[in-house]
């Protein structure tokens, strides 16, 4: 059963155990060009980036959204 995709409102999928973020083309963090080409993936107009190799840059993943700083506090 691990080889089925789940997903979520989100769009958040889940593939083998391994968890993957959605990102729009604009929307791609700064250190994209870093991570393998094995790490991601594209379906449905969005670039999913696994979640570990995200947290791997020690970047703060909760969001990209410059706006919102300040504004957001993550829950304990």
């Amino acid at each position: 059963m691990s080889n089925s995709i789940k997903s979520n409102q989100l769009n958040i999928i889940t593939l083998n155990n391994k968890t993957y973020i959605p990102f729009q083309l604009h929307q791609l963090p700064s250190y994209y060009q870093e991570i393998p080409l094995s790490k991601q993936f594209s379906l449905k107009g969005y670039t999913y980036i696994d979640l570990e190799e995200l947290k791997s840059f020690n970047k703060d993943i909760t969001t990209f959204n410059k706006y919102l700083d300040g504004q957001y506090t993550p829950s304990k």
